[in-house]
Formats: C-alpha cells, sequence, structure tokens
C-alpha cells in the first residue's frame, strides 16, 4: 500500500503521481519520477560548472525553464528537474505529422489540433504531449493552460516509454483534460488505447489493434487508419 497523500499534496505534485492508481500496472516510478530511457536532470552545486544550457545549480524554474534554447531534443518540467527525451525517429514523426494533419480536418470549427505545445498541467509542471486537441483555435500563446486542452495524444518512442505510460496520464488526469490517447509503435503496426476522465482517473473507453481502425467518439468523432498515417509520405487527402 502506498504512503498516504498528506493534505498539502496538490493532485499534481509528484507525491499524488506515485501515490495514483489509475495506471498502476504501469506506473514504476518509487519515489522521484523516472521514465526508462528518458532523463530527469537536477544538478547540485558541486555541478555547477556551466558546460551545457542544461547544466544547472538548483531545481529549475518555469523561468530557467523558458530561458533554454531550442533544442531537438523533447524537454519537459516536473518539479524542479529536467525530463528529457531524446528526438525521436522518422516513425514517430511521420505518424504524428500526419495524425495532426488527419485529426485537423475532422475537428469541428471550435476545436484545433497542434503538435507539441507547452502545456502548464500544475506550477512548475510543463509538460509537451506530442498533439493536443483545444478548445481556442488560433488563440496564439507560449503555453496551454490545461483547461483549454480537450485531448492530450501521445506516441510512445522508445525515450518516452515511462512516461507516456504512467507519469504523463496521471498528470494529465489531475490537471483536469478530459481525454487522453495512447499510441503504441512497439508491434508491426501501430495499436492505441483512448481514455475518458472519470471521477478523477481514466478510464479505457477504446483501442485499437494493429491493422484496426481507431474509432474515436470524443472529443469529436473521427475514424483513423493509424498504420496507414505511419508509412503514408505525404499527408493523406
Amino acid at each position: 500500500m502506498g504512503e498516504p497523500a498528506s493534505p498539502h499534496d496538490g493532485p499534481g505534485s509528484a507525491r499524488a503521481v506515485r501515490n495514483c492508481r489509475c495506471f498502476p500496472a504501469a506506473c514504476d516510478h518509487g519515489g522521484a519520477p523516472r521514465t526508462r530511457g528518458g532523463e530527469l536532470r537536477m544538478s547540485s552545486p558541486a555541478q555547477s560548472a556551466q558546460t551545457s544550457p542544461l547544466d544547472h545549480v538548483g531545481p529549475w524554474t518555469e523561468r530557467d525553464y523558458f530561458a533554454l534554447p531550442e533544442d531537438r531534443r523533447r524537454i519537459e518540467l516536473l518539479d524542479g528537474g529536467l525530463l528529457v527525451s531524446p528526438a525521436a525517429g522518422s516513425r514517430h514523426q511521420r505518424l504524428s505529422s500526419h495524425l495532426c494533419h488527419a485529426l485537423g480536418r475532422a475537428a469541428p470549427s471550435w476545436l484545433e489540433v497542434l503538435e507539441a505545445v507547452n502545456v502548464r498541467v500544475a506550477p512548475g509542471q510543463i509538460l509537451i504531449p506530442d498533439l493536443v486537441v483545444v478548445t481556442n483555435p488560433g488563440l496564439d500563446v507560449t503555453v496551454w493552460d490545461p483547461a483549454g486542452v480537450a485531448m492530450a495524444i501521445e506516441i510512445v518512442s522508445p525515450g518516452s516509454i515511462g512516461a507516456d505510460r504512467a507519469i504523463k496520464p496521471q498528470l494529465y488526469s489531475a490537471a483536469g483534460i478530459d481525454h487522453y490517447l495512447r499510441i503504441e509503435l512497439n508491434g508491426p503496426g501501430p495499436s492505441s488505447m483512448a481514455y475518458q476522465l472519470q471521477r478523477g482517473c481514466y478510464v479505457e473507453v477504446t483501442s485499437s489493434s494493429s491493422g484496426q481502425l481507431l474509432r474515436l467518439a470524443q472529443p469529436f468523432p473521427v475514424d483513423l487508419d493509424l498504420a496507414a498515417l505511419a508509412t503514408a509520405t505525404r499527408p493523406p487527402p
């Protein structure tokens, strides 16, 4: 049994993540959050030589985080540390781009689909989903509030397995994001699991195996051939 949460632990705190039971089978982060392949960076004063933009004394703040230069890696902020994932491979990027196009064509006018934007799930916690469906089309912001995110989508890469299966869904659910879609690329073709927020936790509402269509009803109805999107060399018509 997990350690009881203190009344002072907010829903998005690291302790709350550790004690969440929404994804118990996938949760492998006892103690400080970590991922398989990802890297949680927080330097100590002994590591004060500034040899890299990621070398930093003490906890990272949002101000520190947003001052970082652009980087091919995905860098996210989590409770004073940086969650660093290597750049995704071509299959991942191809699927992300074509999925954004397909969802954007199917989305109603009051929704917009964006790739890789900053989402502040809690103070000091900035995540970058692969895709989001947002409720304020055309809004020009550096970081999105979770109240404006209808769905977060993650495409699992070797460097993001732990984050995408355990850490991120728990933070998205704690932030009140109604829908979460996880796509796996570790089989002969993409598979997927779609979740809806119910009583503070994500519950699976639909899924697709390799070769099957993914049929979503929310946040808008759409049928997706993930295998075709992952192999196409041009955006789908």
